[in-house]
Formats: C-alpha cells, structure tokens, sequence
C-alpha cells in the first residue's frame, strides 16, 4: 500500500508528484561514503538520506524546522555526489532546492543568522557593478600589495583570502564580437557572468580567444549579468528566475546562435535545467527549453569540436580538479582531461578523490566556514600528494576556494581556469 502524507500541518508544502520524489529513497546508504559533510561529522543526519528523511518529515508535518533541523539542512554543500552514487536516481538537488525555498520565505533559510550575509549574496554578488564597488578598497590595497590591513577586519579576512589579485578593469571590458579563425564552425554566444566577469574576466577574454581559434564566432552580449543559480541554491527561486528571465531575453537578441558557452560549472549545470525552472510559466516556458538546450560548458563544447593545431608546448606536473556541478551535476569528465593531456610538454598527475567537493559550494564558504574549510583541507592534502606544480579547474567557486586553500597551506602552486591553461598553449 502506498505511503500518503499526513494530515498534519506540513513546515513545507510538495505536491504528490514531488512528495513521491521523496519516496524514491530506499536508504541503501550507497550516498554515505561519497558525503562530504557525512564524512566529517559521521552523524547520519548530516547525510543525503538523513536529510531527505527530514525534508519527508517536514513535507508530513511530523517535525517543526527547529534549529537542529535547519542546521543539518544547511550543512549540504549540495555537491550533488550522491546523485552521482544513487542506483534509484533520486533528484536530491532539486528536492533541496525546493525545500530552501519554502523555508527561505518563512525566514528560515541558510542566510537567516546574518542579515549583512543575506543582503551580500542577494543584492551585491549577482551584480557585477556592484561588486565592483565592494572591491575597490580590495582592488586598491592590492595594487600597493598592502591587503594585511583588510585581513585584520575579521568579517571580511576570510573573504579577502578567497579573492586572487583582481585583473585589470581593462579585461573587463570584452569586445562583444570575437572573429572566428580560418573557416567559421559556430556562432555562439558567451556567458560572462557575475562573481566571473570581476574576478576572472581576464578568463572570459581567454575562453573567447580559444573558442575564436578553435572556429568560433563568439559573440559576448552586452547587459548580461548573473544566472541565478547563488540565489536558488540558497532558496531564494523567485530572484533566481528574474535574473534567469533576464539573462535568457539578453541573449535571444544575438540569435541564431549555435550554443551558449559557459565557464562556470555551477551556473552551467543550473542553466541547463532552465526548462525545468520555468515549467510553470506558459508563456516562457518554451523560450526557457530552446536556451537550456543550447547551453553547453567550454569544455564539453571545445572537446566537440577540437582544439586549433597546433599548440606550443608548456611545462610542468598538471592536476585536474573537478567541478562538482560538472562532474555530478553534467557528468562531464573526459572531456576536460582530454583537452589538457592535449597540450604537448605537460606531464599530466590524476587527483585521488578529485570530484570529491572543496568545500566552495556556492555561498558556503561564507555560511559555513568551519565545515567549508575541513572539507577543503582534505582537498588540499590530495592536492600536495600529486606533488603538481599547477591545478587546473573550471569554476570560479572552486578557484576562490581552491585559491584560498593554497594562500592558507602556503603551497607554491600554481591554480588555472582550463580556458587561461589552454589559452597560454596557443601560439603566439
């Protein structure tokens, strides 16, 4: 006989389709060994099924979301490596996706301590101007090296050690049309994003100029901005879908294009579930599937229509460190280590445990500190047992926290986005 929700009050309200979703957990426990979270505290309800067994509880009214609930909640990197380990296919991102928005509203969200937290992920980091202005001071303290004095703030010290040296606001400034060499193979468009367009703009120039050289007109929309994805992920679905909407009516200006590149692990994977995310809306819903589908991550995208030939060859002992919303989320791996083996004089060192989270999760780092840092010292010691002398990933998150993590163990490596590596291997 089939399981029903209790007539109890619910903390969260799912439809039957979605409550189902639930029940497609059999508690295998094949998640447990691939937790992060789960591994560090070895408590069961900092696990996928333990958390997916509150969600029921709260979608059946059986608990309240007290503090202890929410904290094991917000404790998920939402790394989405159980998907990745689950024989049932249980969709934990969506479900935990769901379930912070419904808590979000009644106040109970990931960001409820710290209304200066909230106000930063919501307001600033999607906006790239804005951010801008948070890192002047940044931005002037590192160009007389003299970044101690904002290490000594404490709100803004582990913030600060995430941030690389800024590039130049020259790089900012992409032209909005990269010519194709030799004989045109695409047109596509590319995403410049948030959080990537202050940080690492100097990688959009260099993703550009690969996808130019590889036979691609890459047209870079002007008026883009970010993809939603930091704001679902911490529940806030209804800001999300705006700067979706947004982002989706900017680039159906520069149609027809082939494929919509992105750079971003975390805002790929998210974009790509666009149809999904405006499924309600029927007077969008259509727009929002044809953009989804054409979204495609530089590196799946590069691996398809192949490097330009030929590359000068660089040196040293390369690691590869994956992306969780690339390696769980779009279940692409080969394709960024094909690329890099590629390029001729490196000698490439696999990563043990490598699509094992580094704790950047998004907002996490910010809003869990102390379980954000254990997960990345775990990293970090995987990373010095390849003893490389250059780590290379695909998503701005990671290189923040993977950035950090290096400053933090003091290491003498060398960290690329895949698009400045094989951007350095073009020729001159």
């Amino acid at each position: 006989m089939a399981e029903t929700k209790s007539e109890l009050r619910p903390a969260v309200s799912l439809d039957d389709e979605t409550f189902e979703l639930l029940m497609d957990c059999i508690h295998c426990g094949f998640c447990l060994p691939t937790c992060p979270t789960f591994a560090l505290t070895g408590d069961e309800t900092d696990s996928p099924r333990g958390r997916l067994y509150y969600m029921r509880l709260l979608a059946e009214g059986r608990i309240d979301p007290n503090e202890s609930v929410l904290t094991h909640l917000d404790r998920c990197l939402e790394c989405r490596a159980c998907e990745t380990a689950c024989p049932s296919g249980v969709r934990y991102g969506f479900l935990s996706e769901l379930v912070r928005a419904q808590l979000a509203k009644q106040g109970k969200g990931p960001t409820r301590h710290s209304k200066l937290q909230d106000f930063l992920i919501r307001h600033i980091l999607p906006y790239p101007n804005r951010l801008e202005l948070l890192f002047l001071p940044l931005r002037i303290a590192q160009s007389f090296r003299a970044t101690e004095w904002l290490n000594n703030i404490p709100a803004l010290s582990r913030t600060i050690s995430m941030v690389p040296m800024l590039p130049s606001r020259q790089w900012q400034r992409l032209p909005q049309t990269f010519v194709a060499k030799n004989e045109r193979k695409m047109r596509v468009g590319l995403l410049t994003g948030c959080v990537n367009s202050v940080v690492l703009s100097r990688t959009n120039w260099a993703a550009a100029e690969v996808l130019a050289a590889a036979g691609c007109e890459v047209l870079v929309p002007s008026g883009q901005g970010c993809c939603g994805s930091l704001l679902a992920h911490i529940g806030y679905l209804e800001d999300a879908q705006k700067l979706a909407k947004k982002l989706i009516l900017t680039f159906a200006r520069y149609e027809p294009l082939d494929a919509i590149v992105v750079t971003a692990a975390g805002c790929g994977s998210f974009m790509k579930d666009y149809g999904h995310l405006f499924a309600d809306d029927i007077h969008f819903a259509d727009l929002a599937r044809k953009f989804a589908a054409k979204v495609k991550d530089f590196c799946e995208l590069l691996d398809e229509i192949g490097l330009p030939k030929p590359l000068k060859p660089l040196s040293g002992h390369v690691t590869y460190h994956d992306p969780c919303h690339l390696a769980h989320g779009q279940n692409i791996r080969e394709q960024p280590r094909n690329l890099i083996r590629q390029v001729p004089g490196i000698e490439f060192v696999e990563l043990s445990e490598a699509d094992w989270c580094c704790g950047g999760g998004g907002a996490y780092s910010l809003l869990q500190p102390e379980m954000s840092d254990a997960v990345l010292d775990r990293k970090i010691a995987n990373i010095k047992a390849t003893q490389a002398n250059i780590v290379v990933t695909a998503n701005i998150v990671c290189m923040m926290q993977l950035w950090y993590g290096i400053r933090k163990h003091r290491l003498d490596i060398q960290l690329m986005h895949i698009a400045d590596f094989l951007r350095a291997a073009l020729p001159d």
